[in-house]
């Protein structure tokens, strides 16, 4: 198998160790999210859960003042109804943090020979069939199945998966007579740097950036306070906002008041 594609041009091993080192990068950042969301996501949720709690407060209060400056009684309903459509991008949000949260948690140790053998495993896989390198994966509704599904289990760490998938791309290139592949890669020279320009980007954002953060214990611990610090303020801000609903619906101030 690992003579299935010959290469004419000149510098196509320099593409080829990139792009494999391009998707190793990649791979590495959404580790370094899980990583990052087992530590830090429930904290980050909860603080993003009590400032739209504030934030759907202050709504309430908005509305009210608006509706008693008009001298109109609050209709409940209809509030309630405006104020949880304004706040549905916040709740899915929201979700979507949580199920984040649920899978960072709920994945798997992988043991470094485990990691070894999916990387090596890949990489063969990635020489073959990797649509950079192989225009035939496009074309061929089988490889490019196939293809995703050694993405999936690459990045999901699925050795397993892995070793089937490497079965069933040996079966598909023979029945297609395709044990032996010659391209030729346009314009070479711009697809590396192209390649370097990913890599550079990547490794220059989150989440590929959090390394830094986890690997330095004092900084871990000191973003963790940092969180529960905001999200206290946060508690504190929402007795305000209750404190002021409570006056407003006894009577006692007339809610003429700036919002934060």
């Amino acid at each position: 198998m690992e003579e299935i594609i010959k290469i004419k041009n000149q510098g196509y091993a320099e593409y080829e160790e990139l792009l494999l080192e391009r998707d190793q990068i990649r791979k590495e950042a959404g580790l370094l999210k899980i990583a990052y969301t087992k530590i830090f996501g429930e904290l980050i949720a909860h603080l993003f859960e009590m400032k739209i709690t504030c934030i759907k407060k202050k709504k309430i209060l908005h509305f009210c003042q608006a509706e008693a400056n008009k001298g109109k009684t609050v209709d409940l309903d209809a509030m309630m109804v405006q104020i949880n459509r304004e706040m549905r991008e916040y709740d899915r949000k929201l979700a979507q943090m949580i199920a984040e949260n649920n899978a960072a948690n709920a994945s798997d140790h992988i043991g470094v020979e485990t990691l070894a053998k999916i990387k090596k495993l890949y990489h063969r896989l990635a020489k073959m069939l990797h649509p950079d390198i192989n225009p035939k994966t496009d074309v061929n509704p089988q490889l490019k199945q196939l293809w995703h599904m050694i993405v999936v289990s690459y990045n999901a760490n699925n050795l397993e998966e892995l070793e089937a998938a490497e079965v069933l791309v040996k079966k598909a290139l023979e029945n297609a007579g395709w044990e032996t592949i010659e391209i030729e890669i346009d314009d070479l020279p711009g697809k590396i740097q192209k390649v370097r320009d990913e890599m550079m980007t990547i490794k220059g954002k989150n989440p590929y950036q959090y390394k830094f953060l986890l690997e330095n214990e004092k900084a871990v611990e000191e973003k963790k306070e940092s969180l529960q610090r905001e999200i206290q303020e946060y508690a504190e801000y929402e007795k305000e906002l209750d404190a002021l609903m409570d006056q407003f619906l006894t009577g006692e101030v007339d809610f003429k008041w700036t919002m934060k």
